[in-house]
């Protein structure tokens, strides 16, 4: 399913049922603002990041409690994955000096306990987590991992993709089937939590909880 074709069904999905949350989304960012993104990261961008940035430029429900992307993440635009990139390159320098930081010559999709300088923020949650896309070269480029400045990386990738993400999300919101489904079996998580699936609660926020299979 293409980025288009999944957008299209979680961003109708929210028009009709979150309205509110549906109206938080921005307007699709300009060519302007793509090539910029890729001077800066002086990285190839993948396919699907560039098709859904042609499509929303992040969204402005950061400010909002609740997340779209399970399980405590909102999507930044352009401006901000830069910066947040920015201020975590800073952190890893001030705590560690200068690079070469170690797993920057390794393939997408190795784990990673430094931030590298080929990491690129994409969803930020307001417990200071981020979601970013590996823009290291190998068959797993742009596949999408989670990052805690005090706790590093996880020893997997959550999405082969941007657009596997939004596939996934997609179907949580129309097709009503637990997200994340792929990530627990592959025992990131070996307390063995359950998969997340959508639920709203009164006040409108989008909330992700774990459900039984």
């Amino acid at each position: 399913m293409t980025v288009a074709v999944s957008w299209s069904r979680l961003a109708g999905w929210l028009a009709a049922h979150q309205p509110a949350t549906a109206e938080l989304i921005n307007s699709p960012a300009t060519a302007v603002d793509l090539r910029y993104l890729e001077a800066a990261v002086n990285r190839p961008l993948p396919g699907d990041l560039v098709e859904l940035l042609e499509l929303a430029d992040g969204t402005e429900h950061r400010a909002v409690r609740g997340s779209l992307i399970p399980t405590l993440y909102n999507l930044v635009p352009v401006k901000d994955m830069l910066s947040a990139r920015q201020m975590l390159q800073e952190i890893q320098r001030s705590i560690y000096g200068p690079g070469p930081w170690s797993g920057e010559g390794d393939r997408a999709g190795r784990p990673a306990t430094d931030w590298l300088d080929s990491f690129l923020p994409i969803a930020q949650a307001a417990d200071t987590g981020f979601l970013y896309v590996d823009l290291r070269d190998g068959d797993q480029f742009g596949c999408i991992w989670e990052w805690y400045p005090e706790g590093g990386g996880q020893s997997a990738p959550r999405w082969g993709g941007v657009g596997e993400m939004i596939e996934d999300v997609a179907g949580a919101f129309v097709d009503g089937r637990p997200a994340l489904q792929a990530y627990t079996s592959g025992a990131v998580w070996p307390e063995k939590r359950l998969p997340p699936q959508l639920v709203e609660v009164d006040d409108g926020r989008l909330q992700w909880f774990a459900v039984p299979d």
